[in-house]
């Protein structure tokens, strides 16, 4: 870029052996003809060197997140500014991400103070139990039951405990008493929901969507998450759990793979799901949404990573090639066509676009992180105060919506050539 080298394409009066006095004008008839040779290489090349990298953008989009406070503020979800743990735990684990691809130290701190916030607010509705869920109060199912604000929830516990194993994994980062400390908490996490949150069904057994037992339901998104956790904590944090411990986590790691398989519709052998299968108490029968398709996918895609012992009826590719399928016209939308026959495109949400950014990354779709991370820009920015919505106004940029974007852009920017999927 032309502030980094601006002697290529300007050289020095000294550079051209010239003096001062007569030879000034030669001089500046030289510098005007090399700076007009410069702006129209510039412009042939369509002005590609001022693109920001995704390094740039990442940067830009990780200022979003005060330091002090990376999971506080705004949310869509009854207008509540508060603390949200489900964005502690995703910039905590772009922030681990980014450490150990490109070390720096805002990130060591971030990444600290991240995985503090959460460990020291593992009981914020006072139970006596571990898990995180949301401040506001929420009839999760529409059923007239409503939860009590901070009710931990499947979906955002999994996305903690996905965040404290990926800041683990940074292990120079901490001493020996930190690390026994986080683990510790996950291990207790994933035991609770093991012991006290489970049901056989569907050809298994699933985690319930919360721990009240008006949520025993089979969302298959919330617990496939939470499967990514629980299969990484038993394959890299073995040596720490009891031998039975490490059996009943083998055990419902692999009776929810069944659940999962055998819920699955394949479409030209690429998997999709209902958001609850059928039947369920809920009588819910709307198929998966964008971000909740991807949530699945996650889970389930690490869970073959981590050499799970189920066989899933799909491969790598079909799993890639049906988060394709919710590309229409040209841009990400909510459902595919097939899930809404007849009706006009509703584009996709924010955290749909990078929940989707962040599974291309991961399971090793470059170009389709690429496609993704362009359409985020040019379709719910100004960046990098993105918007939750195309057709929202700018002041519907909140930061839960936005951490999705901001994992996404972190495996995408920052790539790891011995990730899970290349294992």
């Amino acid at each position: 870029m032309l502030d980094e080298a601006p002697n290529q394409f300007f050289p020095t009066r000294a550079a051209l052996g010239m003096g001062g006095g007569a030879r000034s004008k030669f001089t500046a008839v030289l510098l005007s003809a090399a700076m007009a040779a410069a702006l129209s290489s510039m412009s042939a090349l369509g002005g590609a060197e001022l693109q920001p990298t995704p390094q740039q953008l990442y940067g830009e989009l990780l200022a979003v997140f005060p330091e002090d406070r990376q999971g506080y503020g705004k949310d869509w979800f009854m207008q509540v500014v508060d603390h949200q743990p489900m964005t502690y735990g995703l910039v905590l684990s772009a922030e681990a991400i980014h450490l150990q691809r490109a070390p720096g130290e805002e990130s060591r701190r971030r990444v600290k103070k991240a995985a503090r916030w959460l460990m020291d607010n593992r009981d914020l509705d006072g139970d006596g139990w571990p898990g995180w869920g949301i401040p506001q109060p929420w009839d999760a199912w529409s059923d007239g039951t409503t939860n009590a604000p901070n009710q931990p929830y499947t979906i955002t516990t999994a996305i903690v405990l996905d965040g404290l194993l990926d800041a683990m994994d940074a292990r120079s980062l901490w001493s020996a008493n930190e690390i026994q400390e986080m683990r510790a908490l996950a291990i207790e996490v994933v035991m609770r929901w093991c012991r006290k949150l489970w049901s056989n069904g569907y050809g298994g057994g699933f985690f319930w969507y919360s721990p009240s037992r008006n949520d025993e339901i089979f969302g298959v998104n919330a617990p496939a998450m939470f499967l990514s956790g629980m299969i990484r904590l038993s394959r890299d944090h073995k040596q720490a759990l009891r031998p039975d411990q490490l059996a009943l986590i083998q055990s419902r790691a692999d009776q929810l793979a069944r659940a999962i398989v055998s819920t699955v519709e394949l479409r030209d052998g690429q998997p999709f799901w209902l958001y609850a299968p059928l039947p369920n108490k809920a009588n819910n029968r709307r198929p998966n949404d964008l971000l909740h398709h991807c949530y699945t996918l996650w889970g389930i895609e690490r869970y073959r990573d981590c050499g799970g012992r189920v066989p899933l009826p799909w491969t790598r590719e079909g799993a890639i090639r049906s988060a394709e399928r919710f590309w229409r016209e040209g841009k990400l939308c909510e459902y595919t066509e097939k899930d809404s026959p007849g009706q006009s495109p509703a584009p996709a949400r924010l955290w749909s676009a990078g929940m989707m950014l962040a599974c291309c990354a991961q399971f090793g779709d470059t170009a389709g992180a690429g496609a993704c991370l362009r359409a985020i820009q040019e379709n719910y920015g100004p960046w990098p105060q993105l918007r939750t919505d195309p057709k929202a106004g700018p002041d519907q940029a909140f930061p839960r919506d936005s951490a999705h974007v901001l994992i996404g852009l972190a495996l995408h920017a920052f790539p790891n050539r011995t990730s899970d999927s290349a294992r």
